[in-house]
């Protein structure tokens, strides 16, 4: 005979109780397993070696033993090369002043120095003394101007004459001799010369002085104030071995006469 199963629902218990039963198990088993062992160490701390120092917004951070054990030549960065300094001017040549240069300059580049003048004759060092030769080259037109016999010279005409003037000591006038042709206007200019010239003091190259005196004739037609219709004079000049004058006579009964004078001396 078939039995029949009683098919009604069994009770099955909550999931709270499950959860609540494994938690007691899992409390008790770590409860007897730390049962015996002893309490953990409390952890310490130790200060360091050096305090941090602490200054307004910066502070000092102490080296670490790794930085004290270090050697010195780790710890410094290599430096870069200098770069090779660009090539610049050459320095000026320094210039010496110029009495530097000149005590520098040797002996064979100096300049010689000029030839000295011949020494003077006559009255040297005297305040009034004058050259001789340029004194009768001043004064011949001054006095030659006012004899009448150059109204009656040729016109064209040239005439020559030579003087030798002899001075003392002293630089006076000792004496004068005229020789050559010279035509009779020129010789009496030469004399009227050498009388004005007697008093006075000069100084010459030598004792002798020899002068070759040219006068020549030439027709003034020049009408400038200063020539033809008035009388004109020069002043006469002598430089070197050469002196020049002149003066010039207004018409009369004939055209005017300009007379030109050389003096030049001789050796």
């Amino acid at each position: 005979m078939l039995s029949v199963r009683d098919r009604s629902p069994r009770w099955q218990p909550p999931w709270a109780v499950f959860l609540a039963l494994s938690a007691v198990a899992h409390v008790g088993t770590f409860a007897a397993t730390h049962r015996g062992a002893p309490p953990p160490a409390p952890v310490a701390f130790e200060p360091p070696e050096q305090a941090v120092t602490l200054a307004g917004d910066t502070f000092d951070v102490p080296p670490t033993p790794a930085d004290r054990e270090a050697p010195a030549e780790t710890l410094d960065a290599p430096s870069p090369s200098p770069a090779p300094p660009l090539p610049g001017p050459p320095p000026p040549t320094p210039t010496p002043s110029p009495s530097r240069a000149h005590a520098l300059a040797p002996t064979h580049a100096l300049a010689s120095p000029a030839p000295s003048p011949p020494p003077l004759f006559g009255a040297v060092g005297a305040r009034l003394a004058t050259d001789l030769a340029t004194s009768f080259t001043r004064a011949f037109p001054q006095v030659a101007s006012a004899d009448p016999a150059w109204a009656a010279a040729a016109l064209g005409s040239t005439s020559a004459a030579l003087l030798t003037l002899v001075l003392d000591d002293d630089g006076h006038l000792e004496g004068g001799t005229i020789t050559g042709a010279p035509a009779e206007a020129l010789r009496r200019g030469i004399e009227r010369a050498l009388v004005l010239l007697k008093a006075r003091e000069f100084t010459a190259r030598s004792s002798t002085t020899r002068l070759r005196i040219t006068a020549h004739v030439a027709r003034d037609d020049v009408h400038d104030g200063l020539h033809g219709d008035v009388f004109a004079l020069s002043g006469g000049s002598f430089a070197g071995d050469v002196g020049t004058a002149f003066f010039a006579l207004p018409p009369s009964a004939g055209p005017g006469r300009r007379i030109d004078v050389e003096i030049r001396m001789l050796p």
